[in-house]
């Protein structure tokens, strides 16, 4: 089971291959396309220390990130050379810098007022990072909390689970399809298979790797 003590650990270990020394390539390619107007507020669920969040914010956006590991959130503004303040809520540690705030905390501990004008969700690595049991909650979840007016863009893995266990895990597209239908307007933006992208993974036993990129509109 792979649960909230595990990814402690692999922050605590510097066991974070999922992280990405560079900006994502379809944030990059993708996000001007979808982006909300300039100063509105982006969303990045389980954050980690990603780049990603500090390219958002020097595009003239707000970014509010939430992040359950305080190794990964602090390395983040060390790495950009951000100075940050730091706050205590209930149920977050909130760290603000500027136009960034990452809340150190459980995801599922958010609430509405926690993303109040929040135009758009950027999801390139936690959908992928649950477990198919623990997705159901994640999506019901997300679309209590997100405002009416919020768009998404997604990122999703597909393989066969059967070759490697995960994580990240496959989420299927039917699956997304299903689950974010009735709340989105949804189209794939572009699927490629990235296995020769990575060797790691082809080395375990992975034959296909595809990689889908979703935009979810209200």
């Amino acid at each position: 089971m792979v649960d909230n003590q595990h990814w402690l650990d692999r922050w605590q270990d510097d066991r974070i291959g999922f992280h990405e020394a560079s900006v994502n390539r379809h944030l990059q390619s993708w996000f001007p396309r979808v982006a909300p107007a300039p100063g509105s507020r982006v969303f990045l669920p389980l954050c980690g220390k990603a780049v990603d969040i500090h390219w958002i914010a020097q595009q003239g956006f707000e970014v509010i990130g939430v992040e359950l590991s305080q190794i990964a959130i602090e390395a983040f503004f060390e790495e950009n050379s951000l100075d940050f303040e730091r706050n205590e809520s209930a149920r977050f540690g909130i760290y603000q810098s500027a136009n960034i705030t990452l809340l150190q905390g459980n995801f599922f501990d958010l609430n509405k007022a926690d993303l109040d004008n929040c135009h758009l969700v950027y999801d390139r690595a936690a959908l992928i990072a649950m477990e198919r049991e623990d997705r159901p909650r994640y999506y019901d979840h997300m679309l209590s909390i997100l405002p009416l007016s919020c768009d998404m863009l997604l990122v999703t893995l597909e393989y066969n689970q059967a070759e490697m266990l995960g994580p990240p895990f496959s989420v299927p597209t039917d699956e997304v399809l299903h689950r974010y239908r009735d709340a989105f307007s949804i189209q794939m933006l572009e699927t490629n298979n990235i296995i020769d992208e990575r060797p790691r993974w082809r080395k375990v036993g992975l034959s296909k790797l595809q990689e889908s990129v979703f935009s979810l509109t209200r």
